[in-house]
């Protein structure tokens, strides 16, 4: 007989397990607010790496900033058979007569009054088209006054638009009336004002270029400026023509001076360059700014307090156009410029015949401490070579410095007078760099 077993089984219930609701609450803030940080941490990377990714794979084409060389000027005579300048001659007689004429038989109804008002009027719209070409560069400067106060000082120079890289537009102007100062702005001729840095300097005639930022222009400012035409400040007819004086002449921003060049002999002798100094019979203000520009809206020179300093006249005087146009393209490109360190002047075909210099440049100057002191260059000597380039003045010298690098080896050819005759010296200079 089969005997039955009673089986007992465990029945267990399971339970959910309770929610802590401010656990829960807990966790749910620590995970947004390390979403959140994740998010903004995202978000800065990719501000900081976009532009330096996007430089890489798309770089911004800086073009550098070149100017024409000045052809050598021929005069037009020596472009005509004699025939044709008999022809040239008869022809203009011709005018004067008929001009006599007129005069003599009343038929010209201008008064000198109109005519007087017609000439400034030409003037005055030459110099308002050039005036595009104008900005005001601000410098601000910052001092601590007698209660330790932090104070701003604004001061101004006028500048002359020269050209653009791609990326910014190039302004050239004269800084010192901007030194020490920490931050620059420009001024347009709208009135737009953007913030600019100081590209580049010359310490010694204190020309110095100014960068805007292209993109940071107005698209109506960055279509109406102009690029200033630089001229020449060469030539022999150059003297006693009328000028025009642009940016701040009386040193206001604005102000405007009509004249005429006097002189073009002055020159400005600093290290390693001579440059030409323009005068003019237009009076200035000791703060004065700007260029001098003909009647063909050419600028002819930049006005600088180191050209004045040349100059105890009272009147506009400025650097030469065509001495500088090298040093303004380095500048412009932001070009480390060589440094040699002498003082000279051009062996002029007088002194050669009566002392019997060698032609070259002779050397009136060597500047303490400079490269050419250290490789031995004394007062007195001719150099006559630098590198491979031959030199007989120091325009051709200056060329040729401006063609070197700082901390290039460069061999010199000179020549040293014994106390009886002129011997030939090899040097080497290691060049340095130019403030």
């Amino acid at each position: 007989m089969e005997q039955k077993h009673e089986t007992s089984f465990v029945t267990e219930t399971i339970k959910e397990k309770p929610i802590n609701k401010k656990k829960l609450f807990r966790r749910t803030i620590t995970t947004i607010v390390f979403a959140i940080v994740f998010g903004l941490i995202a978000c800065l990377t990719f501000i900081l790496i976009e532009p330096v990714i996007n430089n890489i794979l798309n770089p911004e084409e800086i073009t550098k900033v070149k100017f024409p060389e000045e052809e050598q000027e021929v005069k037009p005579e020596e472009l005509l058979t004699e025939d044709e300048i008999a022809q040239q001659e008869e022809s203009i007689q011709e005018v004067v007569e008929a001009a006599k004429e007129v005069v003599e038989s009343g038929q010209n109804e201008m008064t000198s009054i109109d005519t007087y008002e017609k000439i400034y009027a030409d003037f005055q719209r030459l110099a308002k088209e050039a005036g595009k070409s104008i900005v005001t560069v601000v410098g601000i400067t910052e001092q601590q006054d007698w209660f330790a106060g932090i104070t701003e000082n604004e001061n101004t120079t006028s500048g002359l638009i020269v050209a653009e890289n791609g990326v910014e537009v190039l302004i050239l102007a004269d800084a010192g009336n901007l030194q020490n100062a920490g931050e620059y702005y420009v001024r347009f001729f709208d009135k737009q004002t953007v913030e600019a840095e100081l590209k580049n300097m010359d310490a010694q005639t204190g020309l110095a270029v100014y960068a805007v930022d292209l993109s940071g222009l107005p698209k109506e400012t960055k279509e109406n400026i102009t690029f200033a035409t630089l001229g020449s400040s060469t030539g022999e007819n150059l003297v006693g023509s009328p000028m025009i004086a642009i940016g701040a002449p009386y040193g206001t921003s604005g102000s405007l001076s009509y004249g005429m060049i006097t002189s073009n002999g002055t020159k400005l002798n600093l290290a390693d360059a001579i440059y030409n100094v323009i005068t003019t019979d237009m009076s200035m203000s000791q703060n004065a700014s700007g260029a001098v520009m003909n009647l063909h809206g050419e600028v002819v020179g930049i006005i600088t307090k180191s050209a004045a300093s040349k100059v105890d006249a009272g009147t506009i005087s400025a650097i030469g156009i065509s001495d500088i146009k090298t040093l303004i393209a380095k500048l412009s490109n932001d070009e480390e410029r060589a440094y040699v360190g002498i003082k000279g002047m051009d062996v002029t075909e007088e002194a050669h015949e009566e002392t019997g210099v060698p032609f070259g440049v002779y050397v009136s100057e060597v500047i303490t401490g400079s490269p050419a002191m250290a490789a031995g260059i004394q007062n007195g000597d001719v150099i006559v070579n630098l590198g491979k380039q031959s030199v007989t003045s120091f325009r051709e010298f200056r060329a040729g410095v401006f063609s070197l690098e700082p901390n290039m080896i460069v061999e010199v050819t000179l020549m040293r007078f014994n106390g009886t005759e002129y011997n030939e010296i090899n040097l080497e200079i290691t060049t340095g760099e130019a403030k």
